[in-house]
């Protein structure tokens, strides 16, 4: 997993790495901080469920192994780059593409105050 943060600004910017970009369709994220609501590392297992998220486009999908893209549809669109990891920093963000990220990364703690900056 390779995510990039950068700022520009009042732009917080996620590059995703070649094969993240790959299954996820998508290469670049750019996030207004104002709209960022919260940035949290949690358990996979327990990050609350949206409903209606079921639905996948575009992105990728294996049971057990990995789940990228944008799933559901507005208001509660969310964005998942996941790859078997137990941790994962959930981004929340308020009054943008999506509602809420999902990012698998090597060091979730790192990445979170990257991103809180």
């Amino acid at each position: 997993m390779s995510v990039k943060v950068e700022r520009a600004g009042d732009v917080i910017v996620l590059r995703l790495g070649p094969v993240d970009s790959l299954f996820a369709i998508k290469g670049r994220l750019d996030i207004p901080a104002s709209h960022v609501t919260s940035v949290e590392v949690m358990d996979l297992k327990a990050v609350p469920r949206t409903e209606g998220t079921w639905l996948r486009a575009p992105g990728a999908y294996v049971p057990g192994l990995i789940r990228y893209g944008s799933y559901g549809r507005q208001p509660l669109r969310e964005f998942w780059m996941v790859r078997r990891q137990r941790r994962v920093v959930v981004i929340n963000v308020r009054d943008w593409a999506y509602h809420r990220l999902i990012l698998g990364v090597s060091d979730p703690e790192a990445f979170a105050a990257s991103v809180r900056g």
